[in-house]
């Protein structure tokens, strides 16, 4: 097998802020693999904030990496995970890794990947995203998705306690009823604020609140559970499944957010969700900066599992450029669906759009 590394960067459609800090631009390392006359595509979206890694440190861990995965007989979900899983490096590069692999293994079956891993639903509904602007401007963006067709609107928090709820409630005013509201505060709050935020916004029907304190607080984040009206999820707190066995046992959340850049690809999410299904917590499925691509790999995790109930695949959408051409995650209004293929059911890339950074 052949793999191919290339450098992909688009611009946000406008600054996206969030608690830890503001981005305007994505660079992520696409992966190619070649296997006999199958081509396979995975995507590393980095995180210095959340993954502590970034293009070189991605690129380091595919070499390292690569290498044990040549030595495989055949390709198999559990031979791959087993591999990665026991590897060291950047969560991401793993990820982007098995996702490109997992492509070429449904590829070979002649069947869509999310078919194989379980194939529970046809279509999710996604959030859309708005990150921290002053509360107007928030509800300006809230009304202009809503025309859009998007039913779920994802506030991002975490500034300003005070500002905050009016955030919401200004948001809430202008969409009205109907529209499911989610609040994120990326570790922002600290656990007097989030217990004081919750319970101001609880008048609003809000539907979740997402990562409320710091990542290693979890006795914090028992607390504000044990005071919150509102169901809270983990996000930052759980990045592996040995992560959500830790959150789970403290009690401390009601959803667990998965992420692929997070669970080392779509076998780790997938575990992560065993666990949670088994201790009776839901979960969610969210991004970080990836194009349509890595998007695609998580529209399929959600649609192969059950338990994955709440959908935030919406980073593709917040792009100026994408290097998918045709195939992979469509969207209808709020849906994300997969419509026709094999593998990820990609069918198209534009090579113009991505920088060749190297081979091995």
């Amino acid at each position: 097998m052949k793999a191919q590394v290339y450098l992909f960067n688009a611009s946000y459609r406008e600054p996206f802020t969030i608690s830890l800090g503001t981005s305007t631009v994505t660079t992520n390392v696409i992966i190619r693999i070649e296997k006999n006359d199958i081509e396979g595509w995975g995507e590393a979206s980095p995180s210095p904030r959340i993954l502590r890694d970034d293009i070189d440190y991605i690129i380091k861990t595919l070499e390292n990496i690569y290498p044990e995965i040549q030595k495989l007989d055949e390709l198999t979900p559990e031979k791959i995970y087993e591999v990665i899983h026991s590897s060291s490096g950047s969560l991401s590069a793993k990820a982007g890794l098995e996702i490109a692999l997992l492509d070429i293994w449904s590829k070979e079956i002649g069947k869509p990947l999310y078919k194989l891993l379980g194939g529970y639903r046809d279509f999710i509904e996604t959030d859309i995203t708005i990150g921290i602007m002053e509360p107007e401007e928030q509800a300006k963006r809230a009304l202009r998705y809503v025309e859009e067709g998007f039913r779920i609107i994802k506030l991002k928090l975490g500034l300003d306690p005070d500002k905050d709820v009016k955030r919401v409630r200004t948001v809430r005013d202008v969409v009205g009823e109907g529209i499911k509201i989610r609040v994120d505060a990326n570790q922002g709050w600290s656990v007097k604020e989030a217990i004081k935020v919750i319970d101001k916004i609880s008048d609003y029907d809000v539907e979740l609140v997402e990562q409320p304190v710091k990542y290693d607080d979890i006795e914090g984040l028992v607390r504000v559970k044990k005071e919150s009206s509102i169901p809270i999820a983990a996000d930052e707190s759980v990045k592996t499944p040995e992560d959500a066995i830790r959150v789970i046992k403290k009690e401390a959340v009601d959803i667990i957010n998965i992420k692929l850049m997070k669970s080392e690809g779509i076998l780790g999410a997938i575990k992560i969700a065993s666990i949670s299904e088994a201790a009776g917590i839901k979960n969610m499925i969210g991004c970080m900066g990836e194009s349509r691509l890595g998007i695609t790999a998580a529209v399929h995790t959600a649609l192969a599992i059950r338990n994955i109930q709440y959908y935030d695949l919406d980073s593709d959408l917040l792009l100026t450029d994408d290097p998918v051409i045709s195939g992979g995650a469509l969207r209808d209004n709020s849906k994300r669906f997969i419509r026709y293929g094999k593998g990820l059911c990609i069918e198209n890339i534009d090579l113009t759009k991505l920088k060749y950074h190297k081979e091995f």
